[in-house]
């Protein structure tokens, strides 16, 4: 009996043993397994790599392609608004400078008109200009023409039993016309045949057709005198700002320096610039040229221009170009906030999409990334669009209103247009991504 009890417990010994080193080696092996981890550095948060950027730009395609109803009408407003920034800046320097040449436009604000101050000159003087004063004038950089009038105002007008008074007789070249832009109502300016030929014609203002010419009588063809001589009406001279043009007379000037009494020396020299830019400019260069050439009388000499109607010109044109790229930066501007607001909505949609990524192992910069480059992606759509809207755009004004663009800044704005989409994008699609990435994963897969 005492064998059998000394036997138990020795098995029961044994068992006891085994069972302690059971847990003595399940102990080492955790204890071993803690020190691993605490040893083991914490890995870091994986940086992007290139193919991860790949990745991430093939993926915000799929999803700009996916939900391209909703980003059709923002991708439309940006390249609407990039188109017409394109083209207001390729041909805004072209346009500009063909309103700075155009005459009708303009009126006197581009001419300079050279004079004399009889109250401050010697009375002996003759107070004129040479042939070598218009040429001189003529070489001016910035000049597109120069030339002499002589006039008199001792001239009376008959026409039958008509008669007109207080009127102002002028010889003037051919260029006489489009320098100080007078075009004619009615038939025809002084040619060059007339004033080669001496033809005795003349050309006349609209209130000397009324003081001359009663009623319906059409005065083209019909015969006036003028100080004893016959001179054949072949044009009427229509709108122009010079206050007494429509109380003038007209006439060749080689015909009105040898007819006319007084009318031989050259009174005042009109000059007209190639644009506005230079009206300045070729001002002082003109008082520089004539004072040089007679320095006795430079004092009486006296230069014209027409500053206040230049700056109103200016200034108009300076408003309209500012209420152009106004709106077409409201345009971009609400492009933007499109993008901003379909962006947020696509957040709020894929939230739960969101919270998934983040539980297998998406991180914050990753989500982010996403969304900024889907915002990207949309804007530099809009991008394409406009420089494609843009290039068509110049391309037909440049054909239909013979205007030269100005290929130099069409590249630039080019690049400026590609640039300006990433920028718009990364800007718009900030606040979303950041929200975005700022998601709970617990709370966002909850969302419904």
């Amino acid at each position: 009996m005492n064998f059998s009890l000394n036997g138990s417990v020795i098995e029961f010994l044994r068992v006891l043993q085994k069972k302690v080193q059971n847990v003595l080696v399940l102990l080492r092996v955790q204890t071993l397994g803690c020190l691993a981890r605490i040893r083991t550095p914490i890995p870091k948060e994986p940086r992007l790599t290139s193919m991860l950027v790949s990745d991430l730009i093939v993926l915000s395609l799929r999803q700009i392609h996916r939900n391209k109803r909703r980003y059709k009408g923002v991708v439309i407003g940006i390249g609407l608004g990039l188109a017409g920034l394109v083209t207001v800046l390729t041909m805004g320097d072209s346009v500009e400078s063909d309103v700075g040449s155009n005459l009708e436009l303009l009126g006197c604000a581009t001419i300079v008109k050279a004079t004399w101050d009889f109250d401050r000159s010697q009375r002996w003087h003759h107070g004129s200009y040479s042939q070598k004063d218009i040429d001189d004038l003529r070489r001016i950089p910035g000049v597109a023409g120069a030339t002499p009038v002589v006039w008199s105002w001792e001239t009376e007008p008959v026409y039958g039993t008509n008669k007109a008074t207080e009127v102002r007789l002028l010889g003037v070249e051919p260029a006489f016309h489009w320098i100080c832009n007078a075009p004619m109502s009615v038939g025809r300016p002084i040619s060059v045949e007339d004033v080669t030929a001496r033809k005795s014609v003349c050309v006349i203002g609209k209130n000397v057709r009324k003081k001359l010419f009663n009623g319906n009588v059409d005065p083209l063809g019909k015969t006036i005198s003028l100080s004893g001589n016959q001179f054949r009406v072949v044009g009427i001279i229509g709108g122009i700002e010079d206050v007494s043009m429509p109380d003038t007379i007209i006439v060749p000037i080689t015909v009105a320096r040898s007819v006319f009494a007084n009318m031989y020396h050259i009174r005042d020299v009109y000059v007209r610039t190639e644009n506005w830019d230079v009206v300045e400019t070729v001002r002082q260069e003109i008082l520089y040229i004539l004072a040089r050439n007679q320095p006795a009388y430079a004092e009486a000499m006296t230069v014209v221009y027409y500053p206040e109607t230049l700056k109103t010109i200016k200034r108009t044109v300076l408003i309209v170009k500012l209420f152009l790229y106004a709106s077409l930066g409201v345009i971009l501007l609400l492009g933007g906030l499109g993008i901003t607001n379909v962006m947020l909505a696509a957040v709020r949609e894929r939230t739960t999409e969101i919270g998934l990524r983040k539980a297998v192992g998406a991180t914050d910069s990753m989500i982010m990334s996403q969304f900024l480059m889907e915002a990207v992606g949309i804007s530099l759509l809009g991008a394409v669009l406009g420089i494609m809207l843009g290039t068509v755009s110049v391309e037909i004004m440049e054909k239909y209103f013979n205007t030269v663009p100005a290929y130099g800044v069409f590249v630039a704005s080019l690049f400026g247009g590609l640039t300006f989409g990433v920028i718009l994008g990364v800007v718009s699609g900030l606040i979303p991504a950041k929200r975005a990435s700022g998601l709970d994963a617990a709370d966002a897969m909850r969302f419904e």
